[in-house]
């Protein structure tokens, strides 16, 4: 079983954290039990079919859980089949309503509740495209596959583009033109392979008949049926699914191994994570952020010990907490704003507070009390942050 090494908590840990993590993940990730998990994963999650199949595949559903931190959930089968099924495209879905936005990452990985294809399906359509160079010398194949790969692309590329009606009309028609100029080409390459041609129309369930028409026509039913299998969804999507559930399975292993040892090391690692996405995100109001940054429970304990908040304070009314916050952030940070936290220097600066309070109140881990803290937060030009540690 992998153990990270994490020496001391609170600042120290966090600066060994920061120097060894790389190394440290990919550890990890190369270990002989993640590994074996990994590969299960990669040959038997493109079957699954339905959120039912998946949440009565207890190995799989322990590796899909954990890439969103969702592992003590792992008995919850009704209540995560309900979070899976209903997705996220519904505003009243279930992942839509909870205040932790974990469930709704996992159900919008997976989308069974959004799409007939769910995403960890594409694994197999994308075997089943590249199936079509098996006919090919062993050195041409993974080429002709991405070739194979990249058409499909192209073609969900052109449906979005004829779907932009904010473009200039100009401007767009000058882009199809090109695109649809890329598609020839690249049209050429794989369906003038017979074995390429057979396996792309059965992946989509092309009809008899096709080679009837002319090109143009074939161009635009094929596109359709891209469109079928996709839906609004980025064709990329269709590469990678396994990678990804990989790298945030790794992520939150490493985090919940070293909260094993450090949890606010855990919690500090988290917010690094989380944090950034949820401040870039220009869609969302400025007091929504905030509002999700209280409903992520890791997140929430980070900034309530850094804005120096007792534990009753959770239990005051959500405007009342949600002022609260962003007065805080604005005597602190000098901004309510949670996108200033995109900035990798405010988020230092937080994480930094955070870790110096579990320190003086006692609950950091393996620390050498305050001294540490302070003395390496001495050198700090942080006049704010010393004005809260004080106030």
């Amino acid at each position: 079983m992998f153990t990270p090494i994490v020496p001391l908590g609170g600042l120290l840990g966090w600066q060994f954290l920061q120097r060894t993590q790389e190394s440290q993940q990919e550890a990890l990730a190369n270990s002989v039990s993640v590994e074996r998990d990994m590969a299960e994963f990669e040959e038997r999650i493109s079957s699954v079919k339905s959120a039912d199949d998946l949440v009565n595949d207890f190995r799989l559903l322990r590796i899909a859980l954990g890439a969103f931190g969702l592992s003590e959930d792992i008995g919850n089968k009704y209540f995560i089949k309900k979070v899976l099924e209903e997705g996220t495209e519904d505003p009243e879905a279930l992942s839509n309503r909870l205040s932790d936005t974990r469930y709704q990452g996992l159900a919008e990985a997976f989308g069974f509740g959004d799409y007939a294809t769910p995403n960890n399906a594409f694994g197999a359509i994308e075997a089943q495209i590249r199936a079509g160079t098996d006919t090919l010398p062993a050195n041409r194949r993974a080429a002709a596959g991405d070739r194979a790969i990249e058409l499909v692309e192209k073609l969900d590329e052109l449906t979005g583009l004829i779907a932009d009606e904010e473009m200039d009309a100009e401007a767009r028609g000058s882009r199809e033109s090109d695109l649809r100029g890329e598609v020839d080409e690249i049209w050429a390459d794989v369906m003038g392979n017979p074995r390429q041609r057979e396996a792309m129309l059965s992946t989509f369930e092309v009809a008899e008949g096709f080679g009837a028409l002319n090109h143009s026509t074939q161009v635009e039913v094929l596109r359709q049926k891209v469109v079928g299998i996709f839906g609004d969804r980025p064709a990329e999507q269709m590469t990678g699914f396994v990678d990804r559930i990989k790298q945030a399975y790794t992520t939150r292993q490493f985090e919940e191994a070293v909260g094993e040892q450090a949890q606010e090391l855990r919690l500090a690692l988290n917010l690094d994570r989380e944090l950034p996405g949820l401040a870039a995100d220009t869609e969302v109001e400025n007091d929504t952020a905030w509002l999700r940054v209280m409903g992520s429970s890791p997140m929430r304990a980070v900034f309530d010990s850094a804005f120096g908040l007792p534990e009753a304070f959770a239990a005051l009314d959500l405007d009342r907490q949600l002022v609260v916050y962003k007065d805080r952030a604005r005597a602190i940070f000098g901004s309510d704003k949670v996108s200033q936290f995109t900035d990798p220097e405010a988020r230092e600066e937080l994480i930094r507070l955070y870790l110096v309070r579990t320190e003086l109140n006692g609950q950091a881990s393996n620390t050498g009390g305050t001294s540490a803290a302070l003395t390496i937060l001495s050198g700090v030009n942080s006049s704010s942050l010393f004005n809260t540690l004080l106030g």
